[in-house]
């Protein structure tokens, strides 16, 4: 996921955390908390501009800008 100001964050997620946060930004707009295993993101919704999802792993990954 990419923040607007270029902020950089990859965490490892599961896929139901995946889908909660796909529907959250699809949706409502404020606050939406993050559980992953590098522990609890609060993140304004507002400030993203992009997600990406990495295929392929046991958990996901989501990845906010850059490269990973």
């Amino acid at each position: 996921m990419g923040l607007e100001g270029g902020a950089v964050l990859l965490l490892s997620v599961d896929d139901a955390e995946v889908s909660s946060l796909s529907d959250a930004l699809s949706g409502a707009r404020g606050f939406h908390s993050i559980s992953s295993e590098e522990g609890e993101h609060l993140v304004d919704l507002n400030k993203v501009l992009f997600m990406r999802v990495l295929p392929g792993e046991a958990k996901s990954r989501l990845g906010f800008g850059g490269d990973s």
